[in-house]
């Protein structure tokens, strides 16, 4: 409940619906990398990377000056195998997208709720589209989710439809390149004769 609840406030302050800016077309060797903790993934120029991990996960969030749109992935800390997908999806994803269709409640939208599929880092992603209206001006908050080296990855792409739509290259570049890195044994000392 602690990690859902800290999901959503970041997610609910971010998510703010204002006017749409003009996104510059920009080639992959163009993007910037980003690497820490064993997640990693790539980002056009002009977006700003903050750090808001907790004890439960690496959390990284992409946000540009000027645009109410912003890009988040969640990758827990823990390592689990497929067959537990469906119990992290009850702990903490199903929550997580509860919360943030409440959230829009309470900001006097009414959200719609409908069933998406992306791919993450290239593997197919399973994810909900909860669209609503603020303030007259269209918006989504779409949730992501997908296994990625035996890491629980969560991608959330929230704001104005507008934007949603004038970003989608930066969006596509930062899911397709994320990678999950397995942290490297440390050497061990070899035995002296």
């Amino acid at each position: 409940m602690r990690l859902t609840i800290k999901l959503l406030a970041v997610v609910v302050l971010s998510c703010v619906f204002a006017s749409a800016q003009t996104a510059p077309a920009q080639s992959a060797a163009e993007a910037q990398h980003f690497s820490k903790n064993g997640v990693a993934f790539d980002y056009p120029n002009g977006w700003t990377v903050s750090d808001i991990s907790d004890d439960d996960a690496h959390q990284y969030t992409l946000a540009r000056t000027n645009s109410d749109l912003q890009m988040r992935v969640f990758a827990h800390k823990g390592r689990i195998t497929a067959e537990k997908l469906p119990e992290a999806k009850k702990s903490f994803i199903e929550p997580y997208v509860k919360a943030i269709s409440n959230q829009f409640r309470q900001m006097g939208a009414t959200p719609k709720e409908t069933a998406d599929t992306t791919e993450i880092a290239g593997l197919p992603a399973d994810g909900v589209n909860i669209s609503a209206s603020l303030g007259g001006e269209a918006g989504a908050a779409k949730i992501y989710w997908a296994l990625v080296g035996r890491r629980v990855v969560v991608l959330t792409l929230c704001g104005p439809d507008s934007e949603i739509k004038k970003y989608t290259p930066a969006w596509d570049l930062f899911r397709t390149t994320i990678k999950i890195e397995e942290p490297t044994p440390a050497a061990s000392p070899s035995p002296k004769p």
